[in-house]
């Protein structure tokens, strides 16, 4: 089995720019380590071999249009205690994306652990206390491609480690 989730996986500027406001925020907490910040598109949980390859040949026939977003608010989480970066405004790509592997993954075997309604967000730490009141530039996140991750546990903690990734074009 293999916990596996489909995400928006950014650029490494993008990733430095996420990781650069992440260390200027004084607060207890795990911080993803800069390796694994990500946007996750639909979650799937654990999944056996065969329907990983089964969702990754139907994955290569998803259409969507490149992304772009604007990383413009943090917000806590209080029951996860989670504090992550967030975008007032979300484009209809995004939502068509989600959908379409929504609808995906509901063929197969697989218990969706998000049932709530979709908001983009970047996880920037985990066990937070708060939501930090400090002013920053926001981050522009633009996406071109969408992947399918593992999550690895190690000696160092979890790794997500990119399986495939399929591309977003204009049509």
């Amino acid at each position: 089995m293999k916990r596996l989730f489909f995400a928006l996986w950014p650029d490494e500027q993008t990733r430095a720019e996420i990781d650069a406001l992440n260390q200027s925020i004084e607060q207890p907490g795990r911080r993803l380590v800069p390796e694994n910040l990500h946007m996750t598109l639909v979650f799937l949980g654990n999944v056996d071999d065969a329907t990983a390859d089964a969702l990754r040949r139907e994955a290569a026939d998803i259409q969507g249009r490149p992304i772009r977003l604007q990383f413009d608010e943090l917000d806590f989480w209080q029951r996860p205690r989670v504090l992550c970066l967030t975008c007032r405004r979300q484009p209809k790509p995004l939502y068509t994306l989600v959908n379409a592997l929504s609808r995906m993954v509901e063929a197969y075997p697989v218990s969706l652990v998000e049932r709530r309604h979709y908001r983009a967000h970047i996880t920037l730490a985990r066990k937070a206390q708060k939501r930090p009141r400090i002013k920053f530039q926001p981050i522009n996140f633009c996406a071109d491609h969408f992947v399918l991750v593992e999550s690895v546990s190690t000696g160092q903690g979890v790794k997500y480690q990119v399986l495939e990734k399929w591309p977003l074009r204009l049509n």
